[in-house]
C-alpha cells in the first residue's frame, strides 16, 4: 500500500493524511484492521507494544464485540518516510453529545500502549501537546476528543509516545515479576521456599481424591472446554458477589473462543488456557495470552466443589509460573488492579496514566467533565471506609436488580 501526503489512497482510509508539516508523519485512519494487516503485523514483530494490540487480538474484538458497543472503529497508521512507524487502535462512540475516540478492547484490554517503531518514539518525542494533538485531531476527522485510559508510562524500557499530552494517572496499575534464573530464583525473591511447602500440601491433599493433572492445554477441544468452564465459574462467582460479569456481555465469549481458535497455530499464543484437574474433572483454570516472551495473565476460577478449600487456583498459579520458567519465558505479568495475592509474587508495579486529547471545544468540556468525576472517584477511594460502603451498596442493587 502506498501513499501521498495530504492524498486518501486508500477507499478504507478516512480523514484522509496529515502532511509533513511540523509533525513528520502522514497519518491516515482505517476501518478494519485487515486494510493494514502487512503494516501492523510488521509492527508488532519489529516495534514495541503489547500483546493486547496484536493484529490477531484486536482484529477479533472489532469483529465480535465492537459492533455491540455502537462503537465503529478508528485506526490510525502513522508512516515516517513512507515506512509504518505507529498505529493507534481507536474506536469512536457516542458518550453524551461528544464524539469520543477510545482504545479498542475495553476492560479485557490491560495495558494500551499502541504500536510503535523505535524510530517514531523519537519522532514524537520532538513534538509538542498541540501537534500531536492536531496531528490526531486531522486522522481522527469527526472525533471531539480521545480519552486513553490505562495507558503505560513505558513498556519494555520505552517511555510512552503519547507522554506529551494531558494526563492523569489511571486508577488502577498493573503487577508483574521478572522470570530470570529459573523458579528457584523467582520463589528465592518472594520468600518461595515457605509456598513451595504449602502448596505440595494442597496437592497431596487434592491427591487424596484422585489424579492430579496440570496441564496446558494444546488439544483444541480440551481448551475450549477449559474455556466454557471459567465462563460458567467466573459468571457465578460474580453473581454471587453481587457484580457485573463483563464476560456475559454480547460478543465476548465469541471474542475469547477466536482468539483460542487463532492462537493454536501460534508460537506465542494470544490466548492459552492451563488446567488443573483431579480424578479427571477440571478444578482451576487459568487462561493467558504471551508476546516478546512475557506472560499476561487475562483470568482465572475454580470449581467450588469439596477440593476448594485446599486452593486449587493458588496451586494452578504456582505451577503455571514454574511451567513459564521451564519455557525460558522472560516475565510474568498478573494484570492490572490490586489483589493481596499479587504482592506475593510481584515485585515490579507498572504506573498507568489515562491520557486526553482535545479536538473541539465539546471534546474540551468533555474532558474537563470526565476529569472532575475521576478525581471524586480518587478522593472516595482514599476514604477507605466510604468506599467499602459505596461497594457494598453498589452490590446490594445489584442483586436487587436482578432477576
Amino acid at each position: 500500500m502506498t501513499s501521498q501526503p495530504n492524498t486518501v489512497t486508500s477507499t478504507a482510509a478516512q480523514a484522509g493524511t496529515v502532511d509533513r508539516t511540523g509533525s513528520g508523519f502522514e497519518v491516515e485512519r482505517f476501518d478494519r484492521p485487515s486494510d493494514i494487516e502487512r503494516e501492523w503485523r510488521r509492527l508488532e514483530s519489529e516495534g514495541v507494544t503489547t500483546v493486547f494490540q496484536r493484529y490477531d487480538w484486536v482484529d477479533s474484538y472489532v469483529t465480535h464485540v465492537l459492533p455491540h458497543l455502537k462503537a465503529r472503529p478508528a485506526i490510525v497508521l502513522g508512516r515516517l518516510h513512507g515506512q509504518p512507524a505507529f498505529i493507534l487502535p481507536l474506536a469512536i462512540s457516542k458518550v453524551g453529545p461528544a464524539r469520543m475516540a477510545t482504545w479498542i478492547g475495553g476492560d479485557h484490554s490491560g495495558y494500551n500502549f499502541g504500536l510503535w517503531s523505535m524510530e517514531a518514539v523519537a519522532a514524537m518525542a520532538l513534538l509538542g501537546r498541540a501537534e500531536i494533538e492536531r496531528m490526531l485531531g486531522r486522522a481522527l476527522g469527526d472525533a471531539d476528543c480521545a480519552v486513553l485510559a490505562r495507558t503505560p508510562k513505558s513498556h519494555d524500557g520505552v517511555a510512552q509516545p503519547l507522554a506529551g499530552l494531558p494526563s492523569r494517572p489511571s486508577s488502577t496499575e498493573g503487577y508483574s515479576f521478572d522470570l530470570a534464573g529459573g523458579f528457584d530464583a523467582v520463589l528465592k525473591k518472594t520468600d518461595g521456599s515457605r509456598r513451595r511447602k504449602s502448596i505440595r500440601k494442597q496437592e497431596r491433599k487434592m491427591g487424596e481424591f484422585g489424579v492430579l493433572r496440570y496441564a496446558t492445554l494444546r488439544d483444541p477441544a480440551r481448551a475450549g472446554a477449559a474455556l466454557d468452564f471459567f465462563f460458567e465459574h467466573k459468571g457465578q462467582r460474580l453473581a454471587e458477589q453481587g457484580k457485573a460479569d463483563s464476560f456475559a456481555e454480547p460478543g465476548v465469549q465469541d471474542f475469547f473462543h477466536e482468539l483460542l481458535d487463532r492462537s493454536m497455530a501460534m508460537e506465542e499464543p494470544i490466548l492459552e488456557m492451563m488446567e488443573l484437574s483431579v480424578d479427571g474433572t477440571m478444578r482451576a483454570v487459568k487462561g493467558s495470552g504471551i508476546h516478546r516472551g512475557r506472560v499476561n495473565a487475562y483470568f482465572s476460577t475454580y470449581a467450588s466443589d469439596e477440593l476448594v478449600s485446599y486452593g486449587p487456583g493458588r496451586a494452578l498459579l504456582f505451577r503455571h509460573v514454574e511451567e513459564c520458567c521451564e519455557r525460558g519465558l522472560s516475565a510474568f505479568d498478573l494484570g492490572v488492579g490490586y489483589e493481596e495475592y499479587k504482592t506475593h509474587w510481584c515485585d515490579i508495579i507498572h504506573e498507568l496514566d489515562d491520557i486526553y486529547a482535545a479536538f473541539t471545544p465539546l471534546g474540551s468540556a468533555t474532558i474537563a467533565a470526565i476529569r472532575s468525576a475521576e478525581a471524586v472517584k480518587h478522593l472516595m477511594r482514599r476514604n477507605k471506609v466510604l468506599w467499602q460502603y459505596l461497594k457494598r451498596a453498589r452490590a446490594f442493587l445489584s442483586r436487587r436488580s436482578s432477576p
